[in-house]
């Protein structure tokens, strides 16, 4: 782990500075008795009877000086060193806080994941269960009808079960300073994927090019979808199409107004996936208009939104719950694009949790 080394570059400089101490005092011990010394020595000169041994006295006293200077250089050269030890040792207690950080982070993450798989395994084996029993009380109807004295054959057709609608906005306006988004290929690549899916036949998938705020409305009303869908540009709300052939632009809708059109229906949907930069900020409103809202915690490039869209439908296609193929699409983007951060986000209303919802059902 990271922290080990950070822990063992400190000790290092721990010792290191404790030798610097050390030599210090050596050299501190050194310069005080060669002042001590100097002492005598001019002491002696001043009671010389004669000038040679004053002169001699006076030359040994100018020696300890010298000694004392050098010892004075080496203790500063060795305070500086300590002074670039401490430095050094406070940047490796940063770097040791935040890799401890990080690493706590990562066992929570983890211990978070085991809780979800956990949580999924039991909802499983509880559905089983209850298959079961029914399967058992279906039995003993059987045999009690076979043992009544009328026997009557009604054969009933199985119901089918329901497609699963999504309306997918696209909205790349002509805008100055804005960049182009290919949200075409993001739409060609997510049906690519679903014509292989396994559960295809039970996707109906609408899309809404250059979709401006009506389109929004209308495909509520004539689709009315279990997803809602937006990929595009976003910035303190989502940016549609203007709707003008002529005069081409943009229309910025507040998250707020976004919300409270998707809540003018009486046929709600289940999933809003705002695959657009930085729209985690409007995640909790979504919530009002749906129980579950995917967002971008941050800017997000067309490679990295592409793949993602793509494998997350992949991931419904073949019945996965929303969690399941979330956590598949970010790590199809984690291995295509390794530098990317991880973006997506999921927010869910109390008492729901991604990994138990599913919006396909083959039973």
């Amino acid at each position: 782990m990271q922290s080990d080394q950070y822990k063992r570059d400190i000790a290092n400089l721990d010792k290191a500075a404790g030798k610097l101490r050390d030599d210090i005092g050596k050299q501190e011990k050194i310069a005080g008795a060669a002042r001590v010394e100097a002492a005598k020595k001019r002491q002696a000169a001043s009671k010389a009877t004669s000038d040679s041994m004053r002169n001699s006295y006076l030359r040994n006293a100018k020696t300890q000086d010298d000694r004392i200077a050098a010892a004075e250089k080496k203790i500063g050269e060795l305070q500086g060193k300590l002074g670039t030890n401490a430095g050094n040792r406070a940047t490796k207690e940063v770097s040791l806080r935040s890799a401890l950080g990080r690493e706590q982070s990562s066992a929570d993450r983890a211990a978070a994941q085991r809780q979800r798989k956990d949580k999924t395994a039991q909802a499983i084996a509880d559905r089983a269960a209850v298959k079961r029993r029914e399967t058992e009380r279906a039995h003993a109807r059987e045999l009690g009808r076979l043992g009544s004295s009328t026997v009557r054959h009604v054969v009933l057709p199985a119901p089918e079960p329901e497609k699963l609608r999504v309306l997918y906005l696209t909205a790349s306006p002509a805008t100055e300073g804005a960049v182009p988004l290919r949200v075409d290929a993001e739409v060609n690549n997510v049906l690519k994927t679903l014509r292989g899916a396994r559960y295809r036949d039970l996707i109906e998938l609408n899309v809404r090019p250059a979709a401006a705020i009506q389109d929004v409305l209308d495909g509520l009303n004539d689709h009315r979808p279990h997803v809602v869908h937006f990929s595009g540009h976003a910035g303190g709300g989502l940016l549609f199409d203007n709707a003008d052939v002529v005069d081409p632009g943009e229309f910025l809708l507040s998250y707020e107004k976004f919300a409270r059109i998707l809540k003018a229906t009486d046929h709600s949907p289940r999933l809003i996936v705002l695959n657009a930069c930085e729209t985690l900020e409007g995640a909790e409103l979504m919530l009002e208009a749906a129980p579950v809202v995917i967002a971008m915690s941050s800017s997000v490039g067309d490679a990295s939104a592409g793949i993602f869209a793509a494998q997350f439908y992949g991931g419904i296609g073949a019945a996965q719950s929303i969690g399941a193929a979330m956590d598949q699409a970010s790590a199809m983007v984690e291995v295509a694009l390794p530098d990317e951060p991880d973006l997506a986000v999921v927010r869910c209303v109390e008492g729901v949790d991604p990994y138990e919802v599913r919006l396909i059902e083959t039973e």
